[in-house]
């Protein structure tokens, strides 16, 4: 009977360990790799490039407006227009063109001079009573063989456009009057010298 349970008990156990599953440990480590290689990766951070900032700029003169028996320098990206009604477009003796862009607003108008050597009365033409307030003093200058003169002004036309320019000149038998609304006086007057820089004029 001994004999008989010693070896059921050893028969027992060659059952169970032939039944025990067998460990590899090349396929654990496989598994292993198989799995983390199968879990999302976090992405690398990019690292921090700084830009320069940007500051407002002048824009180019580079376009020329030539019509009217005149010439007068403008930004290359904006066209002048007609701004005065269809039944009464401009012509030699009068005339109103503007431009238009979220950053500048320019207007030029003309008109016969009848004999006066002052253009004064075309910067009271040109600003806007109630809008646009005149700030320092008048600035007389000779260019090329044209007397200007321009006054800084503060305008509440637009909100984004606070500061601005306006001028005044007579060339041949016409007197000019200019104005821009910009975002600082500087770019209005820089605006102001490189127009008046390819400004001609003719009979």
């Amino acid at each position: 009977m001994r004999k008989k349970t010693l070896l059921f008990s050893l028969l027992l156990l060659l059952t169970l360990g032939a039944c025990k599953p067998k460990q590899n440990n090349s396929d654990i480590g496989a598994a292993v790799a198989g799995t983390l290689a199968a879990l999302p990766q976090a992405t690398a951070q990019p690292t921090y490039t700084p830009y320069p900032t940007v500051t407002p700029r002048t824009p180019l003169l580079k376009g020329l407006f030539c019509e009217y028996q005149f010439c007068i320098g403008h930004p290359p990206d904006i066209a002048l227009f007609d701004a005065r009604p269809k039944e009464n477009p401009s012509s030699y003796s009068e005339g109103m063109l503007a431009s238009y862009r979220p950053d500048l607003f320019t207007m030029i108008v003309w008109q016969l001079n009848y004999g006066t050597d002052d253009p004064q009365f075309m910067l009271d033409l040109v600003m806007e009573d109630g809008l646009d307030t005149r700030r320092g003093t008048l600035d007389v200058n000779l260019l090329g063989n044209l007397t200007t003169f321009y006054t800084a002004l503060n305008t509440t036309a637009t909100e984004v456009l606070p500061s601005g320019g306006a001028a005044a000149w007579i060339c041949g038998d016409r007197a000019f009057g200019w104005k821009v609304y910009a975002p600082s006086e500087e770019i209005a007057q820089k605006l102001f010298n490189e127009a008046m820089e390819n400004f001609r004029c003719g009979p």
